[in-house]
């Protein structure tokens, strides 16, 4: 009999449980009073999380950088660019920022890493300041792009990274070599990062064992209402905005957009991934009236670009990582950080695991500690089931508007309710297909 490999969401959701237990152990053998405690085993458990934290570090600018990149060469042209491409990424950078600020609001409003204050390093903690309008629009430009990837600056390196992918296009057939090569090394990127996700157990054991040996099992209430928050957030996002999208901007009906989009939702939010989903979405497009042309750039596309779900759950990690440690934020930072989430989402591509990555990013930029990842990590698998279908669902609404807007949309065959498969059979097909 083979032995049954555990995925990754398991390996991480056991060692959240194991870090739970040991701390628990050692908060009852004293935790920091106990000298054996606190000078011993602490020390090599919090070396565990920060191994795990500076192993991502090191990745993150890499990984946007080349992924921006990709991203933009995708468009294939400059004329691409200029008419659907245009129409499609302020889209997916509108549709962004909303989220991002639904995101905020709901953190503000429901506050789920108050109540707890995790020690006195909250005395601290000095969260950077932001300088004003004009400034802020000459720091997106940077005077050495290499300095900025070497200090992390994730602005300019977006900004970088999108100029350089347009020149490159503009370039022509002499750059046909150039763009298979960061077409390589995004993917290589990504292979890297399957390589350091398996050390994220073993983070995150550290990090929980050290958070439960200083503060107990009290910790446990904000990750609840982190999970409530996260979840009303993407229901409001496709419930609400993607309904208002379907109906001022495609001019369609969602009740029949969602009775044939919900297989692809269902799809995403069952295998956790875009990549399974994506195919179910290029197979439902036409259903709704959507032209290939359209589908066939806005869809693959959108399956990086476009990350809804991810940029909520952005701006609510940052709010839950001030509020945990007492600090707040200002109108300006909440802000700066819903244009910082805008725009690091075009770099999220379709990886298990990325929103975790890439919001460690927004909290080493905002002067945060990043312990407060180490809570979430293990329940991350729950709550990036709703990003992830609330990312997928996003490119559908996103081809139907873009193809509204460019007057190409089949609204007869949008209308036709007869193409719905039935759902139980159709679904199990494309499970199928992502195992």
């Amino acid at each position: 009999m083979s032995k049954r490999k555990f995925k990754l969401h398991h390996k991480i959701f056991m060692g959240l449980i194991l870090g739970v237990v040991f701390g628990y152990i050692l908060n009852g053998m004293g935790g920091v009073d106990n000298p054996l405690v606190n000078d011993r085993i602490l020390p090599f458990l919090q070396f565990l999380g920060d191994f795990f934290l500076k192993s991502i570090r090191m990745l993150v600018v890499p990984l946007v950088l080349f992924s921006i990149m990709d991203g933009v060469l995708s468009l294939g042209d400059v004329k691409k660019l200029r008419n659907i491409g245009l129409k499609t990424i302020l889209f997916f950078l509108g549709s962004a920022m909303i989220a991002v600020t639904i995101g905020l609001i709901l953190g503000n409003i429901i506050k789920p890493g108050a109540g707890f204050q995790m020690g006195e390093v909250a005395t601290e903690i000095q969260v950077k300041e932001l300088p004003g309008a004009y400034q802020t629009i000459l720091d997106l430009i940077p005077s050495n792009p290499f300095l900025s990837m070497v200090e992390g600056n994730m602005m300019q390196v977006i900004v970088f990274a999108i100029l350089f992918g347009i020149a490159v296009i503009m370039v022509g057939n002499k750059a046909k070599p150039l763009v298979g090569l960061i077409s390589n090394l995004s993917e290589t990127m990504f292979k890297i990062i399957n390589i350091v996700l398996v050390i994220i157990p073993y983070g995150v054991f550290g990090l929980m064992a050290v958070a439960i040996t200083k503060f107990g099992l009290a910790i446990f209430g904000p990750v609840a209402k982190f999970i409530f928050v996260d979840y009303l957030a993407n229901f409001i996002m496709i419930a609400g905005v993607y309904s208002i999208f379907l109906i001022f901007i495609g001019k369609v009906s969602p009740i029949k957009f969602w009775k044939k989009a919900f297989e692809s939702w269902l799809v995403a939010f069952s295998t956790c991934t875009s990549s399974a989903a994506l195919p179910v979405s290029m197979r439902i497009a036409p259903r709704l009236g959507v032209p290939k042309e359209i589908s066939s750039f806005v869809l693959p596309l959108g399956a990086t670009a476009n990350m809804n779900g991810t940029c909520i759950y952005f701006g609510i990690i940052v709010l839950f990582a001030a509020q945990l440690y007492g600090v707040s934020l200002a109108l300006s930072q909440q802000i700066m950080l819903a244009i910082t989430a805008t725009l690091l989402s075009v770099g999220c591509a379709a990886t298990p695991q990325i929103g975790l990555i890439i919001s460690i990013t927004l909290l080493t930029s905002m002067g945060l500690p990043l312990e407060a990842t180490a809570l979430v990590a293990g329940i991350y698998r729950i709550i990036d089931q709703a990003h992830t279908s609330t990312n997928s669902s996003g490119d559908l609404v996103a081809s139907v508007c873009i193809s509204s807007m460019e007057g190409l949309l089949d609204r007869d065959r949008f209308n036709d309710l007869s193409e719905i498969p039935e759902l139980e059979q159709s679904v199990s097909e494309d499970l199928a297909d992502a195992n």
